[in-house]
């Protein structure tokens, strides 16, 4: 029997592929779109045009996270953990507000 993980699963499947399938991940995607806010209490211009994915492949049944750019559909960022999603999402939007 096929073990599925259906929290990862939980936002719906989005896209299938022969080889993978894609569901989404909307708790992800808002915490990188949203824009963060400073101690003063005025938004950051720091959301990132991105959106997040769980992706399963088919053969194996591994689950990774990616993210990807909504501009041009290419994958910008991939893991295995959520932790290290946060993490890059963190940095990435560091980068915008201090224009690294």
């Amino acid at each position: 029997m096929e073990k599925r993980n259906k929290y990862l699963e939980s936002d719906g499947l989005y896209w299938e592929s022969k080889s993978h399938e894609w569901f989404n991940d909307k708790n992800s995607t808002q915490y990188a779109t949203k824009e963060s806010v400073s101690l003063r209490g005025v938004g950051n211009k720091d959301g990132l045009k991105v959106i997040c994915f769980v992706t399963r492949d088919k053969q194996s049944g591994e689950y990774d996270r990616v993210m990807m750019d909504v501009k041009t559909n290419e994958i910008v960022y991939d893991t295995k953990s959520l932790e290290d999603m946060g993490f890059e999402i963190d940095k990435m939007k560091t980068m915008i507000r201090f224009k690294v």
